[in-house]
C-alpha cells in the first residue's frame, strides 16, 4: 500500500493492500456522514449500520491511509499515561470507568473479529509494563491503583525478558494484537455488505452544523446528514477549542528482523523517559521486533533521524538477537492534557457534529469505545462513559499544563522572525525542503528529485503558525497544532482544512 501521510512505509503497508473505493461523484443524503476512514471511522460506521442507520464514510485517501496505517497495533487496556496519573487528575471513580472502557474495547474487537471471521492475525497475549529498579515507589503506586480500579493485573516475579530481569514488572493478561490493515479491510467489507457507502479520494473542506448538517467536498459536492462524525485524528470541524486541550506528537517505530521465537510473544512497555513500546510480528522465516518511542511535539525537531538511531541503539542493547533493520516509520499521536480522549459533540458545532480525538497512544481501543459512545449518543441512548470523555469538560488540575502548552504554542510564532534555513534555492538538496525568505513573508520551498521548485506560504492555514520541514516523512508539519502537508503543499492531516497557499512554481 502506498502511504498517504508521509514517505515512510510501515510493516502493515508493506504486507497488505487495502481495497479501493471510488471518489464521490454526486451529492448524497444519509443518516450519518463519517469523515475519516481509519479505525475510528470504520468502527463507528460498522456499529451505526448495525443500529439501522444509513451511513456514508468519506476519506481524502484510501481506507487506513492516514495514521491508522502507522500504528504498532497494540490492542491493550493498559492506559498510556498510567492509571495512577488518571486517578490523580480525575479521581478514583473516573479511573474505574476509564479502565472499564479500555477493557471492554479489547473484548469488542475480539468479538467483531470472531463473529465475522476477519482474517487479520488477531492473537490474545499478555502485556508487561517494566519499571526501573530504582523506581519502586511508582511501580507500587501503579499496581495499587490498577487493583483498586478493577484492572486484571499481577506482579510478575520473573521477568519475561532477560534484559529486564532487574526491573519491576506488572503483568496484564487478555491483551491482543492484529494486522491493522487486514482488520480495516474486514470492517470495510462488512460496512459495504450492510449497505454502507465508502468514498475514497474525496477531500471535505467545509462542515456546517444544522438540520441537516452538511459536509462539502473540495469539488463543491455536498453530503446532507442528520449527524456528522469527524474521525480525522485531529478534528477539522473545530477551530480552537479542542486544539488548546491537546498536543500533536510524532512517534517513531523500527522493525528489526530477529530469529523466530527468540523473543516471547507478548506486548512490552517500559516507563523510561523517553519510553518504549515493543511487540512482535511473526512471519514464516523470522519474526519482526517492532519497537516504538522517542516521541516529540510535531514540527519541533529538525533532526528526526536521530530518533531512529536512538531506537536502534536501545533495541540492540535490550535484544542482542537483533539482526537487520527492515522498517522505519513514524506516526502522529494526539495527546490530551488530562490523559483522556475527547468523544462527543464538538464544542464549536454542538448540535449535530461529533468528534473523536485524543487517542493518547491507545488509538485502537480509543477508536472502539469512541464508536460505542457515538453510536449511543446519535441513537439517543445513555452511555456510561460519555461524561468522562465529554469534549466540553474542564479539568482544573491540568491548568499548569494548559499554561505551559499555551506558552509553547506562542513560542512557535517567533519562527516568523527567525533566520531562514536556506538563503538560496541552490542550497536545498533534491527531494528536500526548507523555510526561506524569498518575498515579504516566509516561504516553504520544496525541490523535487527532478529539480522542480515548489513555493508556498510557510504559514499554516489553520492559525498562521510557521510550518517546519519533516526530513523523515518529507512533509511540512505545523508545530502549533499538528496540521501536516505533503511536500507539494496538499493537506494530509488536520486541523487545517486547506492546502498551503502556493506562491508560484519555478523550473
Amino acid at each position: 500500500m502506498k502511504p498517504d501521510s508521509g514517505s515512510t512505509v510501515s510493516i502493515w503497508m508493506d504486507t497488505f493492500e487495502v481495497p479501493e473505493f471510488k471518489p464521490m461523484d454526486k451529492e448524497s443524503v444519509c443518516d450519518v456522514c463519517i469523515i475519516g476512514a481509519g479505525i475510528t471511522g470504520l468502527t463507528a460506521g460498522y456499529m451505526l449500520l448495525k443500529s439501522g442507520k444509513k451511513v456514508i464514510i468519506v476519506d481524502d485517501g484510501k481506507i487506513g491511509g492516514g495514521e491508522s496505517s502507522r500504528t504498532t497495533a497494540h490492542i491493550t487496556n493498559v492506559i498510556d499515561n498510567t492509571f495512577s496519573e488518571i486517578e490523580r487528575l480525575h479521581g478514583a471513580d473516573a479511573v474505574k470507568l476509564a479502565a472499564e472502557s479500555q477493557r471492554e474495547a479489547v473484548s469488542i474487537i475480539e468479538g467483531i473479529v470472531k463473529l465475522n471471521n476477519i482474517d487479520c492475525d488477531f492473537a490474545k497475549l499478555k502485556g508487561y509494563l517494566f519499571f526501573a529498579a530504582d523506581n519502586k515507589a511508582e511501580f507500587e503506586k501503579e499496581f495499587k491503583t490498577c487493583v483498586d480500579a478493577g484492572v486484571d493485573v499481577k506482579i510478575s516475579e520473573i521477568s519475561p525478558l532477560s534484559s529486564f530481569k532487574d526491573d519491576h514488572c506488572l503483568e496484564f493478561p487478555n491483551q491482543a494484537e492484529f494486522h491493522m490493515l487486514k482488520y480495516l479491510s474486514g470492517l470495510a467489507k462488512l460496512i459495504t455488505g450492510m449497505g454502507g457507502i465508502i468514498f475514497s479520494g474525496t477531500h471535505i473542506n467545509k462542515i456546517i452544523d444544522g438540520k441537516p448538517a452538511i459536509a462539502e467536498s473540495r469539488d463543491k459536492l455536498k453530503i446532507s446528514a442528520d449527524d456528522i462524525i469527524i474521525a480525522t485524528n485531529s478534528p477539522i470541524s473545530d477551530y480552537v477549542s479542542i486544539h488548546t486541550k491537546q498536543t500533536a506528537n510524532r512517534t517513531y517505530v523500527i522493525g528489526i528482523n530477529i530469529p523466530r521465537d527468540s523473543v516471547p510473544h507478548g506486548l512490552f512497555w517500559d516507563s523510561e523517559e523517553p519510553y518504549h513500546y515493543v511487540r512482535l510480528y511473526k512471519q514464516q522465516k523470522n519474526d519482526v521486533l517492532i519497537v516504538g518511542g522517542e516521541d516529540h511535539k510535531t514540527g519541533q525537531d529538525d533532526n528526526t533521524q536521530i530518533r531512529f538511531n536512538n531506537l536502534i541503539a536501545w533495541a540492540t542493547e535490550k535484544f542482542p538477537m537483533s539482526e537487520n533493520v527492515a522498517y522505519k516509520w513514524s506516526g502522529q499521536v494526539m495527546e490530551p492534557l488530562d490523559g483522556l480522549s475527547f468523544i462527543g459533540k464538538d464544542p464549536e458545532n454542538s448540535e449535530h457534529v461529533y468528534i473523536a480525538t485524543g487517542d493518547s497512544g491507545m488509538g485502537i481501543t480509543h477508536a472502539t469505545y469512541a464508536a460505542v459512545i457515538l453510536d449511543d449518543l446519535i441513537n439517543g441512548r445513555e452511555n456510561k462513559w460519555s461524561e468522562l470523555y465529554d469534549p466540553k469538560r474542564i479539568t482544573l488540575k491540568t491548568a499548569p499544563s494548559f499554561i505551559k502548552e499555551g506558552i509553547n504554542t506562542a513560542i512557535q510564532y517567533i519562527d516568523i522572525i527567525t533566520p531562514p534555513e536556506a538563503s538560496k534555492i541552490e542550497e536545498i538538496p533534491a527531494g528536500s525542503g526548507a523555510i526561506m525568505n524569498l518575498g515579504a513573508d516566509k516561504e516553504a520551498v520544496y525541490k523535487d528529485l527532478n529539480g522542480m521548485i515548489y513555493r508556498f506560504s510557510a504559514l499554516c492555514p489553520h492559525l498562521k503558525c510557521v510550518v517546519q520541514w519533516n526530513k523523515t516523512e518529507k512533509t511540512w508539519d505545523c508545530p502549533c497544532h499538528g496540521s501536516r502537508f505533503n511536500a507539494k503543499g496538499k493537506v494530509i492531516n488536520g486541523p487545517s482544512l486547506s492546502d498551503l497557499k502556493p506562491i508560484n512554481k519555478l523550473t
